[in-house]
């Protein structure tokens, strides 16, 4: 069986980026490849995730020195990478695979000279692609500095390994423009809602309520605090709306809410939770919420919440941006918002809770549906398979993995 080697920050049990790689694991260990995932490990040793049946673990070696010492040796690596490179070399030597996948690795230097390592040892390259963040969205330097290089790596430096999976349209387009090898390859799930259980589940609901959830983080890319206010209005005289807040602290809520109870307008905030606790949430929610600004990064990623809670038969509530939103149809799968204004959040709302539940139970199969259409990974397996075995893709070949 040939082998992958998956490079990337992809061992902290419960992100984003480990579930990810996870699905991606199984998908071509399925199509027939043996997969190793590289990582750093993780700062808390309950953090890391175990192994598999379709993907094996290795860890990096810590870098040297401990506070301020490592701190900067860390930032420093983002840059130079030497200490990444060497690892990476290491797990080459040790697991001798004969695809290495770089999954948003940040450093310019590393990819350059992972790029001539594997021309020179024939061994066949990919880059895997999911966002691509503005810089203005990043405060501190160094991590403004990091997705600066992300931006040039491309701009101007993936091409020149040019075998590219991309997450989304925005970035297939972008990658096949510039001549690449580059197929479009969107989350995969495997665990599907049961759509009796849905009927029961649905049945059993305060049907004079309406139960939104959000799973995530309130940095640079979701926002929050219109639907909070939104439903602060709303459930001013009476709770017509439950929002459960699974990530953002408790303070964080409570500062955007301008409340310090925010359960007396039906908002529960949970803080971070494990991976598998998050979901018993968000399946017992009717939509889950987000709101994103119409920038670049909106437009290429692919939210793995979404894909989860979709996949729940959890519709969305989703700016419209031409991103994640792209999989939604208005009214059918989803609801689709103009703009992340108060009032324009709060009119959505109203005519959430006034939608008969037969309408709701509707939607939410819908979903599901749609999710089983574009999220399970038979339509890419055949397209799939022969990139990995290296044959080319010009834009135009019908074996595209496109909607």
């Amino acid at each position: 069986m040939k082998k992958i080697l998956y490079v990337g920050q992809i061992a902290i049990e419960g992100s984003a980026s480990c579930t990810h790689v996870r699905n991606r694991a199984r998908f071509f260990n399925n199509i027939g490849y043996e997969v190793y995932g590289l990582s750093e490990s993780p700062k808390n040793e309950c953090d890391k995730v175990e192994d598999t049946d379709f993907l094996k673990y290795v860890y990096m070696k810590p870098l040297h020195g401990k506070g301020k010492v490592r701190g900067a040796g860390w930032i420093a690596d983002q840059f130079l990478g030497i200490h990444t490179y060497n690892e990476i070399i290491r797990a080459l030597k040790l697991i001798s695979p004969d695809i290495i996948i770089l999954y948003e690795l940040n450093s310019i230097v590393v990819e350059e000279r992972i790029r001539a390592y594997c021309e020179k040892h024939n061994i066949r390259l990919i880059i895997e692609v999911t966002e691509w963040m503005e810089v203005e969205n990043r405060k501190e330097i160094a991590t403004r500095g990091i997705v600066w290089q992300k931006d040039i790596q491309k701009r101007y430096i993936d091409k020149r390994c040019g075998n590219i999976i991309a997450i989304s349209e925005f970035l297939y387009e972008h990658y096949r423009n510039q001549g690449c090898n580059v197929i479009r390859l969107p989350p995969l799930v495997y665990d599907f809602a049961d759509k009796d259980q849905v009927f029961r589940d649905r049945d059993v609901v305060e049907l004079h309520q309406v139960r939104l959830v959000f799973a995530g983080t309130t940095d640079f890319k979701d926002y929050l605090e219109p639907i909070l206010k939104a439903i602060r209005k709303m459930n001013d005289a009476e709770i017509k709306i439950i929002f459960d807040v699974v990530g953002p602290s408790p303070d964080a809520i409570e500062s955007m809410l301008e409340c310090s109870s925010p359960t007396q307008y039906g908002i529960n905030c949970y803080g971070r939770l494990s991976h598998e606790n998050t979901l018993s949430i968000v399946r017992k929610a009717d939509f889950s919420v987000l709101m994103r600004e119409n920038k670049r990064y909106a437009k290429a990623g692919v939210s793995t919440k979404f894909v989860e809670a979709m996949s729940l038969a959890v519709p969305s509530i989703c700016t419209a941006v031409g991103g994640t939103d792209a999989f939604v149809t208005d009214g059918v799968d989803g609801v689709l918002i103009k703009d992340n204004s108060v009032h324009e959040v709060l009119d959505k709302l109203v005519q959430i809770v006034n939608m008969d539940s037969s309408k709701i139970l509707q939607m939410k199969l819908n979903a599901l549906n749609t999710a089983k259409q574009v999220f399970s990974e038979g339509q890419y397996y055949n397209v799939a398979k022969c990139f990995l075995e290296g044959e080319e893709f010009d834009g135009q070949n019908k074996g595209e993995a496109k909607l």
